[in-house]
């Protein structure tokens, strides 16, 4: 595990008004979800889940509006996978896939993206679809090696990361058969979208975000693109704290609101958590001094701060200036387990995620009347076979940070 945040390492880049208006833009952000500081959670272990014959782990991926959570099944050496999702106590089995298949992001239609690699042991696989108990490939790029789907909108319009055999990234936007490398423009340089394999960086507009620049630690800047037209706008850091240099894009919402963050590297470290919205103001919910990785939002602007290496603990933010321990509010949360790391997050709040040792779960909002027991489940932190998709990616990162 590493003991430094991804922000407080320099590490290379690599394909990686008047205060009344102010006031109103910032809280026409929370119109929905007004009572979130009251949320509530019920934990649910996902290694607990009752497994088909000759399957020993499931791997989730991505969490539905609905409450299903989809994911992976693998057998003791993910030689065998299939996909599944689980909702209500239940794990359903999806159509036969190919043999290395794994899910990624799923949408509202129930369609998956994901990636094929037959050979964990070879860098060669195809970028994938899997809808409606079919197996969609996405047309190769000249040269490609390997390529995975790392978002996904509700209209199947799926972005991709398509590797040469040199390691050199194209990023590639796919809808109806067609994949079309995207056009960036000249204000936007050396694209970098997620540390984390996928990420909810289109919206149902088409409309995508990132972060782009020199470096992540050298003039980084978040990004707004509209692929269809070109229209793009910059984000910049906020413009009211002067040692803050460096802009990261994180999420979209269906409005075109991108979450991320503002921050610098200097002493005493600081980091702004906010939202610019489609008139590039950067609007601020929280400043804090520890340094997080990841941020989640979901439509009703809920924001997770997730994977603080430090401390192993995940936020909520349910308006600007709260910030609430997520463990606090999870009703029967097993004794010595974290929420260190937050996958995906619905409209619902609802959250999957795996804990500091491994351990897969799953967190329910509970409505604010459901005040019933629930039992405290036992953790097991083993560490479990990874579809082989994962593995693949996770040894591309390395990679990439050599070559650049």
């Amino acid at each position: 595990m590493c003991a430094l945040s991804i922000k407080r390492r320099a590490i290379p880049y690599f394909s990686i008004c008047r205060f009344g208006l102010v006031l109103a833009l910032i809280l026409s952000f929370w119109a929905v979800g007004g009572h979130a500081q009251e949320a509530r959670y019920r934990y649910v272990s996902l290694d607990q889940i009752e497994l088909p014959t000759g399957f020993t782990s499931f791997y989730p991926s991505a969490i539905q509006d609905s409450g299903r959570v989809y994911g992976t099944l693998c057998d003791a050496v993910c030689g065998v996978t299939r996909l599944a999702y689980f909702k209500d106590g239940k794990l359903t089995l999806l159509p036969p896939v190919p043999p290395g298949s794994g899910g990624g992001p799923v949408n509202a239609r129930g369609t998956i993206g994901g990636s094929i690699f037959p050979d964990p042991s070879m860098f060669a696989g195809r970028a994938a679809l899997f809808r409606k108990g079919r197996v969609e490939l996405v047309p190769p790029q000249p040269g490609e090696v390997a390529a995975f789907v790392f978002a996904l909108n509700d209209n199947d319009t799926a972005l991709v990361e398509s590797y040469d055999a040199s390691f050199n990234l194209t990023y590639v936007l796919y809808h109806e058969g067609t994949a079309t490398p995207i056009n960036f423009g000249q204000s936007i340089t050396n694209p970098f979208f997620s540390f984390f394999g996928i990420c909810r960086c289109i919206n149902n507009n088409g409309i995508i975000e990132g972060t782009e620049g020199p470096g992540l630690f050298n003039g980084a800047r978040g990004f707004r693109l509209d692929p269809r037209n070109g229209n793009a706008t910059i984000l910049d850091p906020f413009p009211g704290d002067p040692t803050e240099t460096l802009a990261w894009g994180q999420a979209i919402n269906q409005a075109g609101d991108v979450l991320g963050y503002s921050f610098t590297l200097a002493a005493p470290y600081h980091e702004r958590i906010g939202v610019w919205g489609r008139n590039g103001v950067f609007y601020t919910y929280l400043v804090e001094n520890v340094s997080s990785n990841r941020l989640l939002f979901n439509d009703n602007n809920l924001i997770v701060i997730t994977e603080i290496f430090s401390t192993h603990i995940s936020y909520i933010v349910p308006k600007p200036g709260v910030r609430l321990n997520l463990a606090d509010l999870v009703v029967n949360l097993p004794a010595g387990q974290d929420l260190y790391f937050i996958r995906d997050l619905n409209n619902h709040g609802d959250m999957i995620g795996s804990s500091s040792t491994g351990a897969y779960f799953l967190l329910q909002r509970l409505e604010e009347e459901d005040r019933q027991a629930y039992a405290t489940p036992v953790v097991n932190n083993a560490r479990r076979a990874i579809p082989p998709a994962v593995i693949m990616h996770k040894r591309l990162l390395p990679q990439l940070r050599q070559l650049k």
